[in-house]
């Protein structure tokens, strides 16, 4: 019996299954792929040690937690042998960001790169700007940023699902991979020199927007080619950093769209 569990949770991480149920299973998850679940359901009045210990570990990866009877648990597991617990896995598949940068094409890179956005609304909101706005690649630390759980995808309003979204170790080597692809790496401060229109983002780029608040972490700051900022008029000291994100992807795209590198507008029924 402990083979053929221990069989499964390699299955389980190698290839992670829509529902995935069961103590040993949905903890296996749950320690190796927690960005990868978006929900998880828990027998209602769970007093069992196991049971206890999922639950932290979810709220400590601020997974949505929902409470489920017997049937219910049953009903998404297809199956009564739940052990009373059932999560729910996300439809994402990552990308790998070397392979993105190797594909061919006919058009510059335009990349985001996402530092400490820990806030799910945000993520979600920015992820959804990223998609409309053709963004090829979003790369989120696997640290530092908050999980594509069901309030991300709810914030994005499905575009999550269709995002080409790559997670890595470490932002500041994947900016030294970008460079060496000749990819310019700017970055979101109030502090930048240059005013964010100034900036030439018809080459091939990756923007960088930092956590409100603190900002781009130090070795992701001095990792950037170029650090832009938004002009501040007002009292407040930042934006949203959905609205900054927002704001320099369009102006990628109205950049390009100047220069003809941008493909027709998608039709709309």
């Amino acid at each position: 019996m402990q083979d053929e569990q221990t069989t499964h949770e390699d299955e389980l991480s190698a290839n992670i299954p829509g529902v995935v149920y069961g103590r040993h299973a949905v903890a296996e998850l749950l320690k190796t792929h927690p960005d990868r679940i978006a929900k998880v359901y828990v027998q209602i009045n769970a007093r069992d040690k196991r049971l206890l210990e999922i639950l932290i570990t979810a709220k400590r990866n601020r997974i949505s937690i929902g409470k489920a009877s017997n049937q219910k648990l049953s009903d998404l597991a297809k199956t009564n042998k739940h052990q009373g617990v059932v999560a729910i896995a996300s439809d994402i598949q990552f990308l790998e960001v070397e392979d993105v940068l190797n594909q061919p094409r006919t058009t510059p890179f335009f990349l985001l790169i996402l530092d400490a956005i820990e806030d799910p609304q945000n993520l979600g909101a920015i992820i959804r700007t990223a998609e409309a706005a053709g963004v090829d690649l979003i790369i989120l630390p696997r640290g530092h940023s908050a999980p594509i759980n069901s309030t991300v995808h709810k914030a994005s309003a499905g575009a999550v699902s269709h995002a080409p979204i790559a997670r890595v170790t470490n932002l500041a080597q994947t900016i030294h991979l970008l460079k060496k692809k000749n990819v310019w790496v700017v970055g979101t401060d109030v502090d930048g020199k240059k005013n964010y229109t100034e900036f030439d983002y018809t080459m091939d780029v990756a923007i960088v927007i930092g956590s409100e608040g603190k900002g781009m972490h130090r070795l992701v700051y001095e990792s950037c080619d170029e650090v832009v900022r938004l002009p501040m008029f007002g009292k407040t000291e930042s934006l949203n950093a959905s609205v900054a994100a927002g704001i320099m992807l369009y102006e990628v795209v109205r950049q390009r769209q100047a220069k003809g590198q941008i493909a027709k507008e998608t039709a709309k029924p």
